[in-house]
């Protein structure tokens, strides 16, 4: 029949308290120890079987042990006593301060989720949380080794630990602001609320804020408050960092900011330009978080940050249009209407920097929701003609690219036929009667009608319905400009097949070189030609099959043809003779 869990306890205190005794000798004995603690439920009734094995385990010898699983092993039984004997252990509050280290230092390996101890690990943990032991070292003075705890548990939490190991940290967190905040505590939180990768360290720090709102609202709020007001005082990590504690505590525990928000009319009203810049970076940020709750909520913040469009600094104003994002997502309240309102008179502004990023972001609102707006892009256009050549440049890509999302959306059913957004094309068109900028020229603007206009995964189809649409709102300018590139069309292709084909005449006259070095030249000379028609390799076919004809007339008609001085009406009779006699051997341009 096995021993008693008491007698067992009895046994491994009196054998613990023997010395030199080896660490096989002490694992061996503290495992029995740990399962028979764990049979025992809470009661002061097993103070006196416990007695022996408390005393034995605060001996220095094993209370200091170097040996990891020694350590552990300590620790579990110390946890054990604890949780049997709560809430009051049997030992003083020098011994307790010293468990504590014990316990803190098995912590800082909870990350080590692969290793054989991670339970014991755990259950530490969870018996320190479940039963309030944070109480107790606050009472004995342990704020020291609170703050080492709470760092440990920063540094240790990650991604894939089990939801009860970070649980168990953020109850004994909460249990510790809940009775006392001090402001190295709410340091350490704010600096991982901060961390730029998001990971377990933030989430515990956000969740912490969030259970302990009321406790720590009175020294976030007067720390924020010193940032915005106090800005001569030393500048420290968290300091540099006040905007982004403000927007993550915004999401977490926004009544935290209630007193805090309101201050930041001052900054928005500094002299300063940067203080003014990061103010505005920050309210936009808020604006967005909020869907523009946030201008709804602080009237007097956001009728400041409305006048930053119009801040003497031209950067100030760019981050203001920047802010104007936070319309993407609902343009239909007061608020929107408000910022679309100021984004429009920076289409006029007088720096071409703000001008083009105010147009930039019009477009990139209406191509976040398509019936947002609209006449907000017309206005945009008008930028085709503005003064700048820059800007005229940096609108009419913008304005090609918004056109071409405008049609895929279409094409997938996503958006209908709109008017405001077939006058891009009438607007861009005219671009071709700007000589100022080589890539507005007639023969530019037809290769961007051609290859730019429309997404490469639209059918001739869907084009030509385009075409059709947007070639309602031309006016005579637009018929003027199309006729102009059309012009420049027919003139390219006539030049270059009248160049090609006086080539290849005179390189048929030449009889002194190599006939295979002539060939070569020939066919070279086809090839460039067929290029100018829709079917190039029936064009080619139809050169060499004019190249086998021995009638010397026909090519004297076609010097002719192509002769500068020859009169149309000529050309045209020679051309209609010639076509009689040739039949199919001649190819049409369409």
């Amino acid at each position: 029949m096995p021993d008693s869990p008491e007698l067992v306890v009895r046994t491994v205190g009196k054998r613990l308290a023997q010395p030199r005794l080896g660490k096989d000798a002490l694992v061996k004995l503290l495992k029995q120890a740990e399962s028979a603690l764990s049979e025992f439920s809470q009661s002061s009734s097993l103070q006196d079987a416990l007695h022996p094995l408390s005393k034995s385990l605060v001996l220095t010898t094993l209370l200091n042990h170097k040996d990891k699983d020694v350590k552990l092993l300590v620790a579990v039984c110390f946890i054990e006593v604890m949780r049997v004997l709560a809430p009051d252990p049997p030992f003083s509050d020098e011994i307790l301060k010293e468990i504590f280290r014990l316990f803190i230092s098995i912590f800082a390996d909870l990350a080590e989720t692969s290793s054989p101890y991670v339970t014991r690990r755990m259950k530490i943990l969870e018996n320190v949380a479940a039963l309030r032991c944070s109480m107790i070292m606050l009472n004995i003075g342990c704020e020291d080794l609170i703050l080492d705890m709470v760092k440990i548990f920063f540094s240790t939490v990650k991604h894939g630990l089990q939801q009860s190991v970070c649980q168990a940290m953020l109850s004994i967190m909460t249990q510790i602001l809940n009775e006392k905040v001090t402001q190295p505590l709410v340091d350490v939180i704010l600096r991982n609320l901060v961390k730029d990768d998001k990971g377990a360290s933030h989430k515990l720090a956000f969740d912490i804020i969030e259970n302990c709102a009321d406790k720590l609202e009175p020294i976030i709020r007067s720390f924020l408050s010193s940032c915005i007001f106090n800005k001569d005082m030393p500048a420290t990590e968290l300091r540099r960092s006040y905007h982004k504690i403000i927007l993550e505590i915004f999401q977490c525990a926004p009544q935290i900011l209630f007193t805090v928000i309101p201050n930041l009319t001052h900054e928005l009203l500094s002299d300063q330009v940067d203080i003014r810049l990061e103010a505005v970076h920050l309210i936009g940020r808020l604006l967005a978080f909020s869907n523009l709750h946030f201008g709804k909520e602080n009237k007097v913040v956001f009728i400041e940050f409305l006048r930053r469009f119009s801040d003497k600094s031209a950067e100030v104003r760019i981050a203001a249009i920047d802010a104007a994002k936070a319309c993407y997502m609902d343009v239909s309240g007061d608020e929107a209407q408000h910022i679309l309102s100021s984004l429009e008179g920076r289409l006029l502004d007088f720096d071409e920097k703000v001008r083009i990023r105010a147009v930039h972001t019009v477009c990139d609102l209406a191509k976040s929701n398509l019936s947002s707006s609209t006449k907000l892009i017309l206005h945009a256009a008008e930028r085709l003609r503005d003064k700048k050549a820059s800007v005229r440049k940096n609108v009419m890509h913008k304005l090609l690219e918004l056109y071409r999302d405008y049609c895929e959306k279409c094409s997938k059913g996503t958006a209908t036929v709109n008017t405001h957004y077939e006058q891009i094309p009438a607007k861009l068109i005219v671009l071709c009667f700007d000589n100022d900028i080589e890539s507005f020229r007639p023969q530019n603007m037809e290769l961007i009608f051609a290859e730019e206009l429309f997404p490469s995964s639209l059918s001739p189809k869907e084009r030509a319905t385009h075409w059709i649409m947007f070639f309602s709102y031309f006016k005579p300018e637009h018929i003027k400009a199309l006729n102009t590139i059309f012009c420049q069309k027919r003139r390219k292709f006539t030049f270059r097949l009248q160049v090609e084909m006086q080539a290849y005449l005179s390189l048929r006259a030449r009889k002194e070189e190599p006939s295979d070095e002539i060939q070569k030249k020939i066919c070279a000379t086809f090839r460039k030609m067929a290029t100018s028609f829709p079917d190039t390799s029936k064009a080619e076919e139809c050169f060499g099959n004019l190249h086998q004809m021995k009638d010397n007339n026909i090519f004297k008609d076609l010097d002719e043809l192509i002769n500068e001085g020859t009169t149309f009406a000529k050309g045209r009779l020679t051309r209609r003779s010639k076509h009689y006699e040739l039949g199919d051997v001649i190819v049409h341009s369409h």
